[in-house]
């Protein structure tokens, strides 16, 4: 697999926020929007084979972490993510930060063992439409849709298009880090619906734009 970085870190984004977690973030992304923080990750990162992999995170964990989060970029492109996940998956809590543009049953057979954080990216992104509706049928409890608005056309396309999403499917709203969070938080408070948080990236307020963290 192509590995960008893997590092022990606190889970800043989504309904896992601030769990302890170690990061395998893959290399290279099929998408490419305007706001993307780990463009780092598009191509940089180096061959590493499963047990390299899975020695690093346990090196990492020291028994005191229970959760792997595997980011990118995009992990669904690596066509190894299968294999890491069944055999990571016997000792830890799986967590999917996925862009929602690829299949999650395609290339992910056992998606009922990882919690999935699954993108649907708006205006801004320059990535609208992107999203594979197939995925809407794989979500169970605890995955979540995340919608990153970076203004209120952004905020006024999810609030429309969270309309179609069945409503037991969690939903965050997650601003841009460095917009403007009032205003956002004055129209969640106004129209988001009740299966909807309004959530941080805790990370970037903790460590700012840093990497491996």
């Amino acid at each position: 697999m192509k590995i960008n970085e893997i590092f022990l870190s606190v889970q800043g984004e989504g309904y896992y926020t601030g769990e302890k977690m170690v990061f395998v973030r893959t290399e290279y992304c099929n998408l490419r929007c305007s706001w993307c923080d780990t463009k780092y990750s598009f191509n940089e990162g180096k061959e590493m084979n499963l047990n390299e992999i899975v020695d690093a995170v346990n090196n990492l964990s020291k028994k005191m972490v229970k959760w792997i989060c595997l980011t990118g970029g995009e992990p669904l492109l690596q066509n190894e993510v299968n294999s890491l996940v069944s055999i990571l998956s016997n000792k830890y809590n799986i967590l999917l930060e996925t862009s929602g543009s690829l299949d999650i049953k395609k290339f992910l057979p056992d998606y009922r063992r990882v919690r999935k954080d699954i993108d649907f990216k708006l205006p801004s992104s320059g990535m609208y439409r992107k999203f594979n509706n197939n995925n809407l049928k794989y979500m169970e409890h605890r995955d979540y849709l995340k919608f990153v608005v970076n203004d209120i056309d952004d905020f006024n396309v999810a609030m429309k298009e969270i309309k179609g999403i069945p409503p037991d499917i969690g939903i965050v709203i997650q601003p841009v880090y460095g917009t403007d969070i009032e205003w956002l938080a004055d129209k969640f408070i106004e129209c988001a619906p009740a299966n909807a948080r309004l959530m941080l990236q805790e990370h970037k307020y903790i460590f700012g734009n840093k990497r491996g963290v």
